[in-house]
């Protein structure tokens, strides 16, 4: 009988993984237009209308977009973006309504750290060895250009918080609802 394992791990979780780290690597990504369709979208050329302006806080290099409000933080089980700029040092900055037109694509995969706890301490005293599970955010990072606005680097967008086989992008259509009425995105005219 043939087994379905591959290298110590199941076969199709480590495949899709390899998958998606890879994908950051190669040109521009692309973002899947809906859940229930199959199809992607090329957003490089495209452009992010920011319909209102966005302050970034002082000392901080972003600011949060989610369910169609600005947010201090976010809720890490519903998909979120950010507008950010090239520095935290400033006294407070305001990026203004404006056309960006999205110059790169790239697919992101990001671990968020957790602490240990008291439980986990009490395994590991018991001479059970458990490291937790490891929690990921999956995204794009959308590079952006405004001549009047070269503080701007880019809008980044991510999924809910997740373990690796439960992880995914946020399509065409949950970016948009996270924008609401603050910005619009637009694909490339073709």
């Amino acid at each position: 009988m043939k087994s379905t394992r591959r290298f110590g791990f199941s076969g199709i979780p480590v495949l899709a993984l390899c998958v998606v780290l890879l994908s950051g690597c190669i040109g521009g990504a692309t973002v899947r237009e809906d859940g229930r369709v199959n199809r992607y979208i090329d957003l490089v050329g495209g452009r992010i209308e920011l319909l209102q302006p966005l302050q970034v806080p002082s000392g901080k290099a972003r600011v949060f977009l989610q369910k169609g409000k600005v947010r201090a933080g976010f809720d890490f089980y519903a998909p979120h973006c950010s507008f950010e700029i090239r520095s935290v040092d400033h006294d407070g900055i305001s990026i203004a309504p404006d056309n960006f037109e999205i110059t790169r694509v790239t697919h992101e995969m990001t671990e968020i750290v957790q602490a240990r706890t008291l439980r986990v301490a009490a395994l590991l005293l018991s001479g059970v060895d458990d490291d937790g599970i490891s929690q990921y955010f999956e995204g794009y990072h959308f590079r952006l250009n405004s001549p009047g606005q070269t503080q701007v680097l880019r809008m980044s967008c991510f999924g809910v918080h997740a373990e690796p086989g439960d992880l995914w992008p946020p399509t065409l259509r949950e970016i948009r609802a996270t924008l609401g009425d603050i910005a619009r995105l637009y694909p490339p005219a073709n």
